[in-house]
């Protein structure tokens, strides 16, 4: 990773995680008090900050960014160390891949997409309360989940997405193919940034 950019930016520690955490920090920081936001951690599993959308109150902020400061890495690296340590198996590998397709459901407010009818414009009903704006940031390429081929995630979120219009801006850190992130930001009326290696 060209750290560079990083340190005119006031950054000194250079993890993956390192920058995502003080990024995501300075975003939460900057939101305006009208602003109704969520976080949602994902790598197997999705983990949601909040139930649903609340306000960007100063309270709120402050629980978002120790909810984004007290994240852990998993899977990668931290798992492949902890297996040759003895400290776990293969469950604690597999607890650290990547289900792209579930963290964007979850972003887009979408619980169970087989009972949203995604041809009527009444699907906007079922994700009433979610927000407008959804910002997907990743460091691998999808590995788990229902969906794993980029191609079958891209289509099928832009068909979930179809009469909602949530606008969805990608952020890409990390060693992988990207173009899906490029694609699913142009296609929803989004910006894609690449954060590096």
């Amino acid at each position: 990773m060209d750290q560079q950019p990083f340190r005119e930016r006031g950054f000194t520690r250079f993890r993956k995680l390192d920058i995502v955490q003080e990024e995501l920090a300075r975003a939460i920081e900057g939101l305006g008090p009208e602003v109704r936001f969520n976080l949602f951690a994902f790598a197997t599993e999705v983990h949601p900050w909040r139930k649903k959308l609340v306000p960007a109150n100063a309270l709120n902020r402050r629980s978002a960014t120790a909810f984004v400061r007290g994240l852990q890495p998993l899977g990668g690296a931290a798992a492949a160390a902890a297996a040759s340590a003895g400290l776990q198996g293969s469950a604690g590998e597999r607890e650290g891949m990547t289900n792209t397709y579930a963290a964007l459901l979850a972003g887009l407010g979408i619980k169970d997409p087989g009972k949203l009818d995604t041809t009527t414009q009444g699907a906007t009903e079922f994700v009433k309360g979610s927000g407008d704006t959804l910002f997907f940031l990743s460091d691998g390429r999808p590995s788990v989940g229902e969906l794993v081929d980029p191609d079958d995630i891209l289509e099928a979120v832009l068909e979930l997405n179809r009469f909602r219009r949530v606008v969805i801006h990608t952020i890409a850190i990390g060693e992988f193919q990207k173009d899906f992130m490029e694609f699913l930001a142009r296609d929803t009326g989004g910006i894609f940034m690449d954060l590096g290696r």
